[in-house]
């Protein structure tokens, strides 16, 4: 949905007609190409071809825009101990700028983030303000002041949701979708401010970025109609719309169609001379499952620092090794050995580069190669600097790894298939991956989301985005994003900050504020870019923070923990609740698990793990409230539920399993 000032003068004249008794607005009344906008929004309809009326949304919307006009910048009332402070109203249309914008899809994913997080974040207050759409409120009890939506926002967001969108794709607009990249990309790769443009953006196809709109993506809709008309729709007139989608559906599904309606997906592409679905009918129908069914509610991400990518590579040359000798296998000793040498040999050669000017050093292994110039004891300068039992429990959490056992009871560790995939990308370029790199792609999945630009230059320094579209690296990271299953694991950094964002009501400013006195702002960037990809916590594109629904439930699993317990989270105490519980019996009304200790033996050999790791595991589970003395306790059962909600619920069916 899109509202300048053309649309804003259309809709009025369109419901002054209507109260005037008129049945209907000629079509030179409101020109062509405005006309054609609002019915793909779903705002006006044609009785006859040049007959024009409003259909409910549109009329809902007029209506509410006269109220906006009419209202001046005065407090609303009071009631419920909560003041409005401020309302503001709306210019009429005829004064507004040429080129602004009421509504955009910057403006809707502004307006959700606001709803999600039952406040309008920093980076929307004056988006929103000025457009009428939010209001300060005075909490009197608790001497608070907040942005949240106001009345119309939240009926702007009512409206958007149920108005139904066109899809009509002509033959020039179908040159327009191909031309121009997938996104993210820069606004200015688009026809900013054109008919076309103005028509992708109405029917949902792309959206652009809050609250500057400097970038658009293609969403998940308009991602499938670009790779369907990439392979098809080359003709003349319109190449893809609804009906030629619900045509293709009744022939795949039933063998139904006109001898007319098969030639003319046959001449389109979508189906070959054979009466064979073709690539491009393919897509079509992933299209059609889009416009009916919606795009999907939760974002995915992933995060990887370089040295989990380094360890990666140190298990797999580590197997290679013990093809020859069977002692070189990855135990943690001899990775540990291993991981030592290769990081006194890359601080050796960063000594040897830098000599004096290690200050051109980011500060972190600025400090480290100080203490590498000064150790005496390698092996202790890398246990202060590094943890090596930290970054295999990450790597685990998101099935990079597996621990398990050899054949000579020793505790190893293995590369899954999506770990050797991120070994093979990362040795063309060892670098880490941000979580908001990831989802400058996965947030596109999303109807109304496009990334901001900032999480666009992340993608771009991480490799994951080139000229205009994700690059090989990025629907890899994509796809590990929405495939891995996460397991929980919190390090002692991210409890803390996870511990400091409630469920809604923080923005990311208020919390480095909060923990600027315990952590340095680095340990907080990357405690939150692992949080996000665990699914613990949302950035929101307002600059909100919010916990998941998988969060929420960690809050209480995480009540009876220790202050200052380091680790209670980690993907082998989560392995050994599931073994415990698989082996157990469930007793409903107590909310616990017990094993009776002649099927403990089988729950170890359920859960993978060592006998040494099941024994460390357990007394940690213990310690943290999880595990009592033979039984799994309520917060253990809430712990494993975490697991379950960090993980998307149903396969998720994205488009990079295609074109990646």
């Amino acid at each position: 949905m899109v509202i300048t000032k053309k649309h804003a003068v259309a809709l009025e004249r369109l419901l002054a007609d209507e109260e005037a008794g008129r049945p209907y607005t000629p079509l030179e009344a409101v020109d062509g190409e405005t006309a054609a906008e609002l019915e793909a929004m779903g705002l006006v309809r044609y009785t006859t071809p040049v007959r024009l009326v409003p259909t409910y949304h549109g009329r809902e919307l007029a209506l509410l825009l006269r109220e906006l006009y009419a209202r001046g910048p005065a407090p609303l009332g009071e009631g419920d101990g909560v003041t409005v402070q401020e309302a503001r109203g709306l210019a009429r249309p005829e004064d507004w700028p040429e080129g602004w914008r009421w509504i955009g899809s910057e403006v809707i994913a502004m307006l959700e983030a606001a709803e999600r997080a039952e406040r309008v974040g920093p980076r929307a207050e004056t988006l929103l303000f000025e457009r009428g759409l939010a209001v300060r409120v005075k909490d009197r009890e608790k001497k608070t002041t907040a942005t949240v939506l106001s009345d119309a926002g939240q009926r702007v967001l009512e409206l958007y949701r149920s108005a139904e969108p066109a899809l009509e794709i002509s033959a020039e607009l179908a040159e327009v979708i191909r031309r121009v990249p997938l996104g993210p990309a820069p606004a200015s790769e688009l026809p900013t401010g054109s008919h076309q443009e103005h028509l992708l953006e109405a029917m949902r196809l792309v959206a652009y970025s809050a609250p500057a709109s400097d970038v658009y993506a293609f969403t998940a809709l308009g991602q499938a109609v670009k790779r369907a008309l990439a392979h098809g729709g080359f003709g003349t007139g319109d190449v893809l719309t609804s009906d030629l989608l619900w045509a293709l559906a009744d022939y795949v599904d039933n063998g139904e169609a006109t001898e007319a309606g098969l030639a003319t997906l046959q001449a389109l592409g979508y189906v070959g001379p054979s009466g064979e679905l073709l690539p491009a009918g393919e897509w079509a129908l992933e299209a059609l499952r889009l416009y009916t069914g919606g795009a999907r509610g939760e974002v995915w991400s992933f995060a990887l620092e370089a040295e989990e990518a380094e360890v990666l590579a140190a298990i797999a040359e580590l197997w290679a090794k013990a093809g020859e000798n069977p002692e070189e296998v990855p135990t943690f000793d001899r990775l540990r050995r291993e991981m030592i040498d290769r990081k006194a040999k890359e601080y050796r050669a960063l000594l040897e580069k830098y000599g004096r000017r290690l200050d051109e050093l980011p500060k972190k292994r600025q400090e480290i190669a100080k203490k590498f110039a000064e150790a005496k004891d390698l092996a202790r300068w890398y246990q202060e600097n590094f943890d090596l039992r930290e970054a295999l429990m990450s790597l685990e959490s998101f099935q990079l790894i597996e621990s398990g056992e050899d054949d000579r009871g020793r505790e190893v560790f293995r590369l899954t298939p999506w770990g050797e995939a991120v070994r093979e990308d990362q040795a063309k370029s060892l670098r880490d991956v941000p979580s908001v790199a990831v989802k400058a792609i996965t947030l596109t999945r999303k109807a109304t989301h496009a990334p901001g630009l900032d999480w666009v230059e992340a993608a771009r320094r991480a490799g994951l985005v080139g000229s205009g579209e994700p690059t090989a690296s990025g629907y890899l990271y994509a796809r590990l994003a929405e495939h891995v299953r996460r397991l929980p694991h919190l390090s002692r950094y991210e409890l803390m900050v996870f511990h400091a964002i409630p469920a809604r009501g923080m923005s990311e400013e208020e919390l480095f504020e909060a923990l600027s006195a315990k952590l340095g702002p680095e340990r907080i960037r990357w405690a939150l870019e692992k949080l996000e990809a665990r699914h613990l916590v949302e950035r929101l594109p307002d600059g909100n923070l919010v916990e998941t629904e998988a969060g929420e439930l960690l809050d209480r699993a995480l009540s009876g923990v220790p202050e200052g317990f380091g680790n209670p989270v980690n993907p082998l105490v989560v392995r050994l609740l599931r073994a415990l519980r698989q082996a157990g019996t469930l007793y409903v009304k107590e909310k616990r698990v017990r094993v009776l200790p002649r099927n403990l033996e089988r729950a170890i050999r359920l859960s993978g793990l060592s006998r040494e790791a099941w024994e460390n595991a357990m007394e940690a589970a213990r310690v943290a409230g999880f595990v009592g003395k033979n039984a799994v306790n309520e917060a253990g059962l809430l712990l494993l539920e975490v697991a379950e909600r960090m993980n998307p619920g149903e396969e998720v069916r994205g488009l990079v399993e295609v074109v990646g």
